[in-house]
């Protein structure tokens, strides 16, 4: 077989193998490892599982959500189901990019989806407070990717879970097919794998933005945990609709989107 996956040799050293093989043999000469059976060396045997075996769920984790196994080269592993939801059609909540408390479609919560409101802004002038790449829009720490502190798929379901980067969105994309369909009366896309023929659905959950609910139904928005380093006013996300998927794309920060972890190899 011409595929192959990279396996860990005891602390850290990596060797690719051709998938599907049970044993390899290796020797080390010069600190390269080579897979040579035939050499005249000492050898070592050790086992290379064909699929590891999966992560525990962890405890903050609602029950039934499930890392699914899409095929993709990276090796992530995307959850089944939104932050907030109970299962995988439902909405689940709708976060800023940045902030960890999620909030329900119902408007009537009183939140406001506005720089006023935004975790990581000076409501006066608008400038940013962390995540900055430019001293002209805030505070510049250039920091591009959100930290686990931040991120709300980690606070809210722990473990090893963590909201999707933007190269990771890209993968998902690339790697799998994706369909307009509905789940329990729930319109989505359904991103199949072109590896397995695993899949996930992805609700079109709308957005919230001021005091509005908008596009519930038409439209769906995930946030990546990645800025738009050109304008750090916007993060990444990807947009879905019937008529199909927008990748990357940006906007700005306190807009209320949903949340699909993903679990990294």
């Amino acid at each position: 077989m011409n595929k192959k996956k990279t396996v860990t040799l005891l602390a850290s050293l990596l060797l690719t193998v051709a998938a599907g093989a049970k044993t390899v043999n290796v020797h080390i000469t010069d600190g390269t490892v080579v897979n040579d059976p035939s050499a005249d060396v000492s050898y070592i045997d050790f086992t290379a599982k064909e699929n590891p075996a999966p992560q525990s769920q962890p405890s903050t984790a609602p029950k039934g959500v499930v890392a699914v196994d899409l095929g993709l080269p990276s090796g992530t592993k995307w959850a089944n189901m939104n932050v907030g939801a109970t299962r995988p059609e439902e909405y689940g909540l709708y976060f800023a990019w940045g902030e960890t408390t999620g909030y329900t479609s119902d408007t009537s919560d009183g939140r406001l989806f506005k720089w006023t409101n935004y975790k990581w802004c000076n409501s006066r002038i608008y400038l940013m407070t962390k995540y900055c790449t430019d001293s002209k829009k805030g505070t510049v720490d250039n920091k591009t990717v959100l930290d686990l502190e931040d991120d709300a798929a980690h606070v809210n379901w722990g473990g090893s879970w963590v909201m999707p980067t933007n190269g990771e969105i890209q993968e998902l994309v690339q790697y799998t097919t994706s369909e307009w369909t509905y789940i329990n009366g729930v319109a989505g896309r359904k991103f199949t794998s072109k590896k397995n023929g695993n899949y996930i659905f992805l609700p079109v959950a709308g957005c919230r933005e001021g005091t509005r609910m908008n596009y519930k139904g038409s439209d769906g928005y995930c946030w990546s945990a990645s800025l738009y380093e050109s304008n750090p006013h916007l993060a990444r996300y990807i947009s879905f609709t019937s008529s199909g998927v927008i990748y990357p794309y940006w906007d700005y920060r306190h807009y209320g989107f949903s949340v699909r972890p993903v679990i990294r190899k």
